[in-house]
């Protein structure tokens, strides 16, 4: 089980050492790849070997690189791990619109529900219930909109009524940064179970390539949500994303998280969302298994 994330802050040659990553810094450290989930490059004088880069696909490792304002930008992702591509190609692309768009209903609705439960558990238990009802309603395809309307005000009433999601400031920093942690594993659970991340449920941009992961991480974001709001009461954000509170973004991937009744990782439970999936592309959307919020704890393993 992986269990690993690393960020990579400081110049460092990373190479392969049977079957382990060698972070070469001051100091040499192996790491079993077996361990890891996601490796996050943000340090510019950073050397990866190419027997790497193909031990990560191998192992299903998410390799993350980040742009000049250290947010992630590129990703590595495995290529053709799944026995049956195809077949897993030929039901997104059969899927019809109806189904679409009643699989999108769920996820809006869970992820409403979702919002709902930080804003209860943040202290603020009339706007969790306009949230409620709003999830309630949500109807196919959220021809409504719900999912906007439950935004506009899960937002202001979390961090404050003069806070909007365009401004230029820590939280939203932290809040895009953590957002593309998960993005990222979402990704790449999709591409280990031969899902074509491009063909998604509502976002169907020409010029996204990962359509499907955009559709996937909606329920799941109020778990960075969460993260940015502790950290916040906690006088932990100062006006720059800095390493500790990085760190904490990325380990949130181990974070618990309930799904099916059940507590899972993060990960993990990203992982049964992206498997239900198949039998929700086959059967009826309610098959499709959504994650339930917890308060933050690392995950325990047993």
């Amino acid at each position: 089980m992986t269990w690993r994330s690393i960020l990579i802050s400081k110049p460092a040659r990373l190479s392969l050492q049977q079957n382990h990553l060698l972070i070469q810094q001051d100091d040499i450290i192996p790491v079993p790849l077996e361990d890891i989930a996601v490796i996050v490059v943000e340090a510019r004088e950073v050397v990866l070997t190419a027997p790497l880069l193909s031990a990560l696909a191998q192992y299903g490792v998410t390799l993350l690189t980040c742009d000049e304002q250290f947010l992630p930008c590129g990703q590595w992702l495995p290529f053709a791990q799944y026995h049956r591509s195809l077949k897993i190609l030929k039901y997104q692309m059969e899927m019809s619109l109806p189904h679409k768009k009643q699989l999108w209903q769920q996820i809006v609705k869970q992820k409403i529900r979702n919002q709902a439960w930080l804003l209860d558990y943040s202290g603020h238990d009339i706007a969790a219930g306009r949230l409620n009802a709003l999830a309630d309603g949500v109807k196919s395809g959220d021809k409504d909109f719900a999912e906007s309307q439950a935004a506009a005000l899960y937002f202001r009433v979390l961090f404050g009524d003069q806070f909007a999601r365009s401004h230029d400031n820590a939280v939203n920093a932290c809040l895009n940064y953590g957002y593309s942690i998960v993005r990222s594993a979402v990704s790449r659970s999709l591409v280990q179970y031969g899902f074509l991340p491009a063909l998604g449920l509502q976002h169907r941009s020409e010029l996204n390539a990962f359509n499907l992961a955009y559709d996937f991480i909606e329920p799941y974001r109020p778990l960075v949500d969460l993260l940015v709001w502790e950290s916040r009461l906690a006088d932990e954000l100062p006006g720059i994303l800095t390493p500790k509170i990085k760190q904490k973004l990325v380990s949130l991937l181990h974070c618990q998280i309930k799904l099916d009744g059940r507590s899972y990782s993060l990960l993990a439970a990203i992982d049964r969302t992206v498997q239900s999936f198949q039998a929700a592309l086959t059967g009826n959307s309610k098959n499709l298994k959504l994650p339930e919020m917890l308060p933050l704890k690392v995950q325990d393993y047993e």
